[in-house]
């Protein structure tokens, strides 16, 4: 399943190769490269990442996780400092976990840096607070920090 979600993530960055700027853009696909081997997170999930611009300065945020019989998925509205693709962000949401066929609601927060390295490229970093669900390592409610590293594909 890993395989499928990279090949779709870099067919959908071929296909869509165009010479617009990462900033000129509304849309963004890729990925968080932390979560593919977090040990915190299953040992590492499948997931996608989709981004939507709004405005100028803040953008829709949807990301999607899986490995066997859990899945997250996280809905967050994210207010750039700056602009968007450039600079730093605050980002708010709700999650979905769904693990043994029970769903938990969560909220989810987070702050970081975002930036387009190269033209039509985007690399983002952030810290992410989770609450809701059980932390994956202490089964019980609490807090947990997740880091993300997201490489996403403008077009």
């Amino acid at each position: 399943m890993k395989r499928l979600m990279r090949a779709c993530v870099l067919a959908t960055a071929f296909l869509t190769s165009g010479a617009a700027s990462a900033a000129a853009t509304d849309y963004a696909i890729g990925t968080d490269l932390i979560r593919w081997v977090d040990p915190t997170q299953d040992d590492g999930m499948a997931n996608i990442v989709f981004q939507k611009a709004l405005g100028r300065e803040d953008a829709i945020h949807i990301d999607f996780s899986m490995k066997d019989d859990r899945y997250i998925l996280g809905a967050d509205y994210k207010v750039y400092n700056r602009r968007y693709y450039l600079g730093s962000f605050m980002q708010l949401g709700a999650m979905l976990h769904v693990e043994d066929g029970s769903a938990d609601f969560g909220i989810e927060g987070a702050v970081g840096y975002e930036y387009s390295p190269f033209q039509d490229w985007v690399l983002s970093a952030d810290i992410q607070l989770v609450f809701g669900p059980d932390h994956p390592e202490k089964d019980k409610q609490e807090p947990w920090i997740v880091p993300r590293v997201r490489l996403m594909y403008a077009f």
